[in-house]
């Protein structure tokens, strides 16, 4: 297939004023970044969201606080099927973005996270080598386009570089792929905040309005990009500082409420911003206590509005650090997923089969005995004749 031609766009008045947004948006979002405290723990869960609500363009997957748990205990089978796609969309990412500064997209490079995507050892080769070398032909030409300097803002510029590279691959091939390749763009050009940034929370809020700009006139397209661009660099600012802000209020809520093992809690608390999702065991792990004590500090972390318990299990529970949670989730105001109890096995019970017990000879009843008969009152004897003669 031939690369499409690179149209040559005019800058508008509306383009160039949504320009200046998007900018204005990515230096701020750029500037709290760079300031977090977290950031890597931050990028990761901005990695995650975008998978979760990448492959939700695409079909349904679970929410992002099930694939959450799923890909902090993958050898948990409650979050199902539904987790599966999103965790390798998050696995995709990190192939795609790996290295996207420096490197230039090939052809391996789509390979790779096409195979992480389909799941390793799922994924075929490509038909014939005259294919591969246009393909690799159009993408060394993309990026000479990408990386061109004056001339086109780079926002343009790597609006239309998605565009075409929408077009330059096969109809019907996985948009997350596209997806991927363009969030690497923007790492490819240095734009600032790019570590922050991700675009299919933007994409998946607009329905099928995101496909059809893809596919139609670039100037079109660009002005629905830049929008995006703005509103997505706007919403990271906004995540960040809620979650600098949650960092705060908990530690000075450890700190007043725990008491002598405050040190143990602040140290939990350092693990879950990192990794939202623990168990009393890892929390022990981190405190070096005893597990009753480990569990006695969860429990003061429940009552604090900190951890919620999201296994319904009384063993091996889970807990996740639920306000953190609720910054990335984009379900966050609906209801939470709780998986189904597991069923409890049990030894199956031994029926006990009673022995007959020996028949005895049926015995005549008895009658009751009569009562005894009542005493007759005795009777006066009537006086004698000689009674009356006295």
């Amino acid at each position: 297939m031939a690369f499409p031609p690179i149209p040559a766009p005019s800058v508008t008045a509306e383009l160039s004023a949504l320009l200046d947004q998007a900018r204005l948006a990515l230096w701020r979002v750029d500037g709290a970044f760079s300031a977090h405290s977290d950031a890597s723990a931050f990028e990761a869960m901005q990695l995650l969201r975008e998978a979760v609500l990448s492959c939700r363009i695409e079909s349904e997957s679970r929410g992002f606080a099930a694939v959450l748990a799923a890909a902090v205990g993958p050898d948990d089978d409650e979050a199902g099927a539904g987790a599966i796609a999103p965790l390798r969309c998050r696995k995709a990412l990190t192939c795609g973005l790996a290295e996207a500064g420096a490197e230039p997209l090939t052809p391996d490079r789509l390979d790779a996270v096409q195979a992480a995507l389909a799941g390793d050892g799922e994924l075929a080769g490509r038909a014939n080598g005259k294919a591969e070398a246009k393909l690799a032909a159009a993408l060394v030409e993309l990026d000479d386009f990408l990386m061109a300097q004056g001339g086109l803002p780079d926002l343009v510029r790597i609006g239309i570089a998605q565009a075409q590279l929408a077009r330059l691959l096969p109809t019907g091939s996985d948009g997350r792929l596209e997806r991927i390749a363009g969030l690497a763009m923007f790492r490819r050009v240095g734009v600032p905040g790019a570590g922050a940034l991700v675009m299919s929370p933007y994409f998946q809020s607009s329905g099928s309005e995101y496909q059809t700009q893809l596919r139609g006139p670039t100037a079109l397209w660009l002005d629905f990009f830049v929008r995006g661009v703005a509103e997505s660099a706007a919403e990271a600012a906004g995540m960040i500082r809620s979650c600098a802000i949650l960092a705060r209020e908990h530690r000075e809520a450890l700190s007043a409420g725990l008491g002598h093992a405050v040190g143990r809690g602040l140290r939990v608390f350092g693990r879950l911003t990192t990794e939202p999702v623990a168990t009393v065991s890892e929390i022990q792990a981190i405190t070096g206590t005893s597990y009753v004590a480990a569990n006695q500090l969860v429990a003061r972390f429940v009552d604090m509005g900190i951890l919620e318990e999201i296994t319904g299990y009384r063993r091996n529970r889970r807990f996740q650090y639920g306000p953190y949670v609720r910054v990335f989730d984009p379900d966050a105001n609906e209801p939470p997923e709780r998986p189904a109890p597991r069923p409890v096995s049990r030894p199956p019970r031994r029926r006990t089969v009673s022995k007959p017990q020996p028949r005895l000879a049926a015995s005549r009843p008895r009658r009751p005995s009569p009562a005894p008969p009542s005493p007759k009152p005795q009777r006066r004897p009537s006086p004698s004749f000689s009674d009356h003669l006295l």
